[in-house]
């Protein structure tokens, strides 16, 4: 029997331990870590909803990974693959009364297949936003909505001058990759447009194989100015076949503000506030030249998170350059540093200090870490907020430590 491991993604978020905001109880919770199915379990992927983690302990030989009867709506379907996420195809029965995920006949080496589900538009914990047909506005004459249980989508899409749109107001500006969740069994070359404020993405359609299959299209990046409500809508540039495609929904998911860190060449790591990721709902980059931080720090469930490269591995001391503003101090933060198959992740925490203002930058060495040859993700989290806000936190350094034993 092949032997799955669990992929450190969910290792890491189940040992963070940190506290997680109260969210409503949805259907896929109530599969979490109670539907035993004929391939494996379902596993809550950590504090956001939204997201399971179907774990696939007996690979099927056709590589439809069946979903449970009742399960909310898929919008997103993923295999962690070497060096990213592999995109996988949902499909439904005609009466939408069967799904399944399409995974590659062979069976992978990890079995954990991450599934993000939304059946209305909805933000989750983790800053991700998914824009739903059932809450879309349809202008035209032709296309609307179609309602199945765990399959809505606007379909007859046949006059390709119709459009579809929503209005939005993020609860945060910055970075987001879009994505197009579809369907379609028109020739490929169908073009579209996706327009999100001022922002304008372009993208060409192929065919999924048949109406009832959907995947998605990454469509790029996009930065969201303000938290002012904003337009954002969908239409046909360039038409192919006798139909534009099936539409499920629009998504956001938080992206990296900067570049990616590297390794520098005296042995110094530094992870700046504009090279990281986001994953929350208020906490956000701000560059305004007199702040460049990470500042609105207000959800214990906010977290910031760095992906970078080590080629010089050894020890480190973590220097955090932290503000806080008067009176606000006395939050705890902690670090959380590379999950492991077999071990929780290399974690520190401390106390904010008051700095006098948010912008009031402190560097603070809070301890040390182990770091080997290759890629690392770093992450901080409130464990704590005693006050309206934790801090600020414009960089942290790790810095190699010169006695290595």
């Amino acid at each position: 029997m092949h032997r799955f491991t669990i992929h450190p993604f969910l290792r890491f978020l189940r040992a963070t331990q940190l506290p997680l905001t109260l969210v409503a109880i949805t259907a896929a919770a109530a599969f979490a870590d109670a539907a035993e199915t004929p391939w494996g379990r379902i596993e809550e992927a950590g504090a956001s909803a939204g997201r399971q983690a179907f774990i696939v302990e007996r690979w099927p030989a056709d590589g439809r990974i069946v979903v449970p009867a009742g399960f909310p709506q898929i919008v997103r379907a993923t295999m962690p693959v070497e060096g990213g996420r592999r995109e996988l195809t949902v499909e439904y029965s005609e009466d939408a009364s069967q799904v399944a995920i399409l995974g590659p006949a062979a069976a992978p080496a990890s079995g954990l297949i991450d599934v993000e589900t939304a059946d209305t538009t909805a933000q989750s914990d983790d800053g991700r936003i998914a824009l739903t047909a059932r809450t879309a506005k349809v202008e035209g004459s032709q296309a609307k909505l179609e309602e199945q249980p765990g399959n809505a989508r606007i379909g007859y899409w046949s006059n390709p001058a119709d459009s579809v749109g929503w209005t939005y107001q993020p609860t945060r500006w910055g970075a987001y990759d879009l994505r197009l969740a579809h369907s379609s069994a028109s020739p490929p070359g169908t073009e579209i447009e996706v327009t999100i404020g001022e922002t304008k993405l372009q993208g060409r359609l192929e065919s999924t194989g048949s109406w009832y299959r959907y995947t998605t299209l990454p469509l790029g990046r996009v930065v969201i100015p303000s938290t002012q409500a904003l337009a954002v809508t969908v239409r046909c540039t360039k038409p192919s076949g006798g139909a534009v495609m099936n539409l499920k929904a629009i998504l956001l998911e938080p992206a990296c503000e900067g570049g990616p860190p590297a390794q520098g060449n005296d042995g110094t790591v530094l992870l700046h506030g504009r090279d990281a990721t986001v994953r929350g709902t208020a906490l956000r980059w701000e560059p305004a030249e007199k702040k460049q931080t990470l500042g609105f720090w207000t959800k214990p469930s906010d977290a910031a998170e760095w992906i970078f490269q080590v080629h010089s591995p050894g020890r480190f001391e973590v220097e955090v350059l932290q503000g806080c503003g008067r009176g606000q101090g006395g939050s705890e933060m902690a670090i959380l540093v590379d999950p492991s198959p077999a071990e929780a992740p290399q974690s520190l925490t401390f106390a904010v200090e008051d700095t006098g203002g948010f912008q009031e930058f402190r560097p603070r060495t809070i301890g040390r870490i182990t770091l080997g040859k290759g890629e690392h993700l770093l992450r901080v989290q409130p464990r704590r907020i005693t006050k309206a806000a934790a801090c600020d936190i414009r960089q942290i350094r790790l810095l190699p430590v010169q006695d290595q034993p």
